[in-house]
Formats: structure tokens, sequence, C-alpha cells
């Protein structure tokens, strides 16, 4: 639920709910808060049981808002801005919860046994009475006090039916015990009222424990984000709280320890594993001048780095809000879901009290309340409400245990259609950096040549010279001490040193000083596509290194596998129309678009779109962002830039390109499972409905009673979470 605010500065709260059982509740209360003065927006997570509030401070603030939950009939556990607080309060409650479910459960079933032991020993039917109204009044208590909310608030939900089902069973047995002649020679179902307890708080104890399970994703990254870190100060190290690290400040990180908070190395050299953010096993390099980040495991060596992302700010938190924010966005079918749920409870009371006319017209009180219990305790909204979130909680959950970010369930229908993905190129078909393919000594040996490469390069800044000074740190060639240094923009560098003077650039700044270049190596220059560095000493010529940049190495498998799933794969870049190509017929894409700025990429996109096509976008940087946004699908690589990456429906958290073929088929299976859970919750309740309501009982004597239709309720929803907890283990 929306709302538009102009020109104001919101702010944004996480509210763990007590209180919140089903589908109707979720649209109680996102209508009621959407109502208020300020709110700008509501979703509230049945999953988890928590709202995410957008809302203006002017207008409204944590005292008002928690009031109106208050008067809708639930409670606000807490009002925070923090991801972290808000996540584990919700956590305890469902742990709570879980646990209240499990005793109630057993007491019910203690108490049932009790009450079928009747068929053998025959007790006193007050002796019944008292262990049945124990039952349904200690053991099914917080069902009659969800009533009791919902009463106050003049609504209804899921407790309503299940407390007015047992209550229904409860006192009409009390009655035909207190009164035998008015009871119509019915007799009390005292078994009746301790199987529909005993079976519906076995269902929501299934219920609050799969729950539990589909949140353990996020969970997990809650559980193991660091507590303290060891701080440089004043050149003495000291242990403290993870909260107290600021900005600038330095950390040291030993063997086998986590690290803090985000930071930049400064000092040593170690491998990190960094597979909680991006899913990859194989442990990451770090030296001075890594990024590392906070929740990621140091493993052989000593690192010392500066803070830079601390708190809220590091990209683990920012990962757990993406996911949280992404599970609570409701799709379009979630929305046709939840304002059907809001007409389900009035429906099935006002079903379940005509039934229960005709049947007493017919058949007598007796039969005429068994059907009204029977109704009650077998609709369940809970099932249609879960069918859709249940879902979604879970499969972004492994999608971001797979280093995938995706931002909101509507992305699930553009995915699970696609039928064009437009690659950029560099950064995303390539690795986004230069390096130094080949070697061609003219005169000279390789590694002489490399030699006067990186010695000529030592002092500069151009991400040329990073190519050469990281090819020649591999090959272990030193470069030469410098004697002088002179960079000469767009052309190249000139030093010296006690070996002579060097000149490295390009064929162009060559023939400017008219250096002498030998004509096949002129030609290899001007045919290819490749940057080239060119090197002199002392004005003889010496060869030149080819410069590229690579193509992943996964690149050409992944467009094979698109094209076998009968997706077309296009590249566009604003690169020359050589280079564009070349990338292209390595990795096999049949069809590419050169020197492209970043608004006619957007037009491609419109373009494809105006076709008919369902169009997917791969990119990294600045200059996708425009057609990142108009694709049906964007697709960012985290290694791009922060701009690409919001404008964008899915982040790829790790530089591998299979995350978009797997990002596709998560999406794929999360919607297969959600049509398949609404299609068991609506079938479920068109069927047995009419059946508990006693349709088919003229024609065949079929009719539900009130104990098989609570073991039916409690059945349907531990179905749809059961089901969308196959996602975690699903293989994709």
């Amino acid at each position: 639920m929306k709302k538009q605010i102009p020109n104001k500065k919101l702010k944004k709260a996480v509210i763990p709910l007590e209180g919140v059982s089903c589908a109707s509740c979720v649209s109680r209360i996102e209508t009621g808060l959407g109502s208020q003065p300020g709110i700008v927006s509501v979703s509230v997570n049945l999953p988890s049981r928590t709202a995410f509030i957008s809302y203006d401070p002017a207008q409204a603030g944590a005292k008002s808002i928690s009031g109106k939950i208050e008067e809708l009939g639930y409670k606000a556990l807490a009002f925070s801005e923090s991801a972290i607080g808000a996540e584990n309060t919700a956590l305890i409650e469902l742990e709570r919860e879980k646990n209240m479910f499990l005793r109630r459960f057993l007491l019910g079933l203690a108490l049932t046994s009790f009450l079928l032991l009747d068929f053998v020993f025959d007790f006193s039917q007050y002796t019944m009475l008292v262990v049945a109204g124990a039952a349904w009044g200690v053991a099914g208590w917080h069902f009659h006090q969800g009533f009791l909310r919902a009463l106050k608030a003049r609504t209804a939900d899921m407790n309503s039916l299940v407390s007015l089902s047992t209550s229904v069973t409860f006192f009409y047995g009390v009655f035909v015990t207190l009164f035998p002649d008015g009871g119509g020679h019915y007799h009390a179902q005292w078994h009746e009222v301790g199987m529909l307890v005993t079976f519906i708080n076995f269902g929501r104890w299934l219920e609050a424990r799969s729950k539990n399970k589909a949140g353990e994703a996020v969970a997990k990254l809650f559980k193991i984000t660091p507590k303290f870190a060891r701080r440089l100060k004043d050149g003495r190290e000291e242990t403290v709280p993870v909260e107290e690290i600021l900005p600038g400040d330095l950390v040291l990180l030993r063997p086998g320890e986590q690290v803090p908070v985000d930071g930049k190395v400064t000092g040593g050299a170690s491998s990190l594993d960094e597979s909680l953010l991006t899913g990859e096993a194989v442990p990451v390099e770090k030296e001075a001048g890594a990024r590392v980040y906070a929740g990621t495991i140091n493993k052989t060596g000593a690192l010392e780095f500066a803070a830079e992302g601390v708190g809220e700010d590091t990209v683990l938190m920012k990962i757990i809000k993406a996911v949280e924010e992404s599970q609570a966005q409701k799709s379009a079918v979630q929305h046709m879901v939840d304002r059907i749920s809001a007409w389900f409870v009035p429906a099935v009371f006002f079903v379940a009290t005509a039934a229960a006319g005709l049947w007493f017209h017919y058949y007598g009180l007796g039969k005429a309340a068994s059907i009204f219990a029977a109704v009650l305790a077998v609709a369940c909204p809970c099932a249609m409400g879960l069918a859709v979130p249940m879902a979604v909680a879970v499969g972004f959950g492994r999608a971001a245990s797979a280093g995938i970010l995706i931002r909101n369930a509507d992305v699930l229908e553009s995915a699970s259609g696609v039928d064009i993905v437009i690659f950029d190129k560099t950064g995303t078909v390539t690795e986004g950096r230069m390096h130094l393919g080949s070697l061609h000594p003219y005169k000279t040996g390789e590694k002489e040549l490399l030699q006067l490469l990186a010695s000529a390069e030592e002092k500069s800044e151009h991400p040329f010279a990073e190519a050469v000074r990281r090819q020649a740190n591999e090959a272990g060639v030193k470069p030469l001490p410098l004697t002088a240094f002179d960079a000469v923009p767009g052309k190249g560098v000139r030093a010296g040193s006690a070996g002579g003077e060097m000149l490295v650039g390009s064929l162009k700044w060559f023939d400017e000083l008219a250096l002498p270049v030998p004509d096949s190596d002129r030609e290899e220059i001007n045919a290819s596509s490749d940057s080239m560095l060119l090197a002199a000493l002392d004005g003889k010529y010496m060869g030149y290194g080819r410069l590229a940049d690579a193509i992943r190495p996964e690149a050409a498998g992944i467009i094979r596998e698109l094209e076998a799933m009968g997706i077309e794969p296009v590249m566009a870049s604003g690169d020359r129309q050589s280079v564009v190509a070349h990338a292209a017929a390595a990795v096999g894409i049949k069809i590419f678009h050169a020197e492209v700025f970043p608004e006619e990429k957007r037009q491609l996109v419109m373009r494809y779109k105006a076709l008919g096509k369902r169009t997917a976008m791969v990119g990294d940087g600045f200059n996708d962002a425009p057609a990142l946004s108009e694709a049906d699908l964007g697709m960012a690589m985290r290694s791009g830039t922060d701009v690409a990456a919001q404008a964008s429906d899915i982040t790829l958290m790790h530089n591998d390109l299979r995350s978009v073929i797997t990002a596709v088929k998560i999406a794929k299976a999360i919607k297969r499972v959600i049509n398949q859970n609404l299609a068991w919750a609506f079938a479920y309740n068109i069927i047995l409905i009419p059946m508990a309501a006693g349709v088919f009982y003229p024609r065949w004597g079929v009719v539900i009673p009130p104990s098989a239709a609570g073991a039916a309720m409690a059945l349907s929803s531990v179905s749809v979470v059961m089901n969308s907890l196959r996602l975690k283990r699903k293989n994709i």
C-alpha cells in the first residue's frame, strides 16, 4: 500500500508483530496503518510477522504507529530503524510462539487421549466436561485471546474461526450435559473438542517450526555477524565491541578471525573466505589496497586494514536489509490474494451460518452445531495467505545464499518469461580490467621487454601501467630504479634509468617522434582491435605488448546455455566496432551493437520490448543504469557501480556470469512453487468447505466431522509451508 507525499524526507521502520496469524490479519494491518496520516507505505511479511513501514516523521512517529497497531488488535514488539534489532526480536517471537504451540499441542494430546478412553471405560459426562473444558480453555486459550482481540477491533481472522468452532462444539456439549432433554437425542462429542484443539495446535506448531527454517538464510547472516574487533590505537592493540569501530580506525585481523567491518587493506597479505557474500568457495587473495567485507573469514595471514563501512553501512547489513525488504514487497499476485483473503473470513461465517440454519431446519440443533463447527474449522485463510510470501521468503533466502539479491517479487514474473538477454561488454562479458595478453619482442627477449615496460610504467597511474605491473609481478620480474619519469597524457611515458632512456606508448606517438617501427609489427598493430604498448630504449624500437580486457572464462558456456533455454543473447557496448565484434565472436554471440551511448542502450531495450520481447539487461557500469531500469529484468554485477546496482532488479554479488543462469532458474522455481501453493490453497477451500457444509450429504452421505475438519485445516497450511521449503533443497 503506497501513497505519494511530495518533497518530504521519509523514514523507514521495521516492526516485529505479535498476534498476526493469517492473511486477514495482514490485510487489516496494512489497511489500518495505510489510512493513517503520514504513512506512505506499509507491507507486512506474514512468514516473519514483520511490518515494513515508510512514514513522514512530521506526521507520524513510533508512538502513533504502535498505538494504531494496538488499536487494530495486535502488538508492536519493537519499533526499529535497524534491521538487526528488529530481526532478533522477530526471531525470538517466532521461537516463543513455536514453543507455545508445542506445549499446548502436547497438553491437548494428553487430554484428548483421556477423552478417547471413554469408549472403553465409560466415564461420567461431568468428568468428560471438565477434561474437555481444560482442552478448550487451556490448550486452546491462545485462539480465544486472538478472537477477543479481533472482536475488539470489530473484525475476524483465523483465530476467530478456530475459537468459534471449538466453542460451539464445547458449549453445545455443556448444554446437552446440563439439559439432557433439550439436546434432541444428540450426544455431547467431547472428543471432537479435544481433537479440534490438538490437531490445529499441531498444525500451527509445524507451521511455526517451518517458518523458522524459512528465514535461516537471513538469520544465519545475523548470527555470524562479528561482535568484537582488534583495534590498533596509538601503536597498541585493544579488543573492543564492533559497534565502537569508526570509519578510519585501523583494525588488525589474525588467521581464523572474521572481518568485523568493511575496509581497505593497508598492510599484510592473506586469503579470505568470502563465500558468505558471494557463494564462491575459492578463497580470495588480499593485499594492500584490496577491500575486505564484514563477516568474511581470514584464512592464513595477518592483515591490517582501515575501517570504511561500519554498522548498517557494511555490505553484509545492506544484503540483509535488501533481502528482508524484498521479501516484504508484494507482487501483483500477492495483492490479489490479499484482497480475496480480506473477504474470506466473512464469507466463511456466512456459509457456516447458512449451512447451520438449513441443517437445523431438517436435522435439529445437534447436527446444525456440528456443521457450523466443521465449516469454521475446515476453512483456512492461512494456506492462501502463505502461498506467495512463504515461497518468496524461502526462495529469496536461497538466492541470497548463492550471492543473488532479488529486489521484489514482481521480478519473478519477468525472469520466468525472458526472451532476450542483453549483455554489456566491459566488466560483464569481460573481466573489466586490462591485462598484458602477449609480448612481441624485437631483437631482444620477452623477459627483457617485460622489464623495460615494467620499469617505464612503474610510477604511472594509467590502467595500462597497472596491467604491466601485475604481469611483471606474476612473472617475478623486478623493475629497474628510475632516475627520471615523465607522463605524456594520451601518448605514453618517458623514463630514465641506469640502462638508458625508455619510451613506452602508442604507435601514433612513436610516429610523431620518428621512431622507426618494423613494417611487420606495424601491420600487426594496425590490424588488431586490442590496445598496444610499444617500447623503445635509447631511441631503438624493442617490441610491443598486447593489452586486452580478458573474456570471462565462463562466458561462452553461459551463452550456449541461454540459447539452449530458448533465450537469445545480445551484446551492446560503447566500445569500437572491431573490439565488440571480437568479444561477441569469442563467446558466441551473433547479434551485437557497438559504439552505443547509455541512452542508445535504453532505446535498444525499448525497441526489443516494442517487438513483444521480454527483455533482460546485464551490466555493471554507470552507463548501463538507464538500460537496466528500462529492461523488464535488470541484473547488475556487484563488481560494478552502486548506480547500476540501484537501477537493477537483481544484483549478482560475485563476478561470475553463471549467476545470470542461476538467477533465472531460481526465479522460475519460485514461480512454480507459488503456482502450486495457490492451486492447492484454493482447491482445498473450494472442495472442503462445501463438503463440511454438507453439500454432498443428500446424494452421497458425505459430511466432515469437526475433528477431521480441524486436521484438514492444519494439513493445508503445513502443506503450503513444506512445499515452499523444497526450494531450500532443490537442485538449481
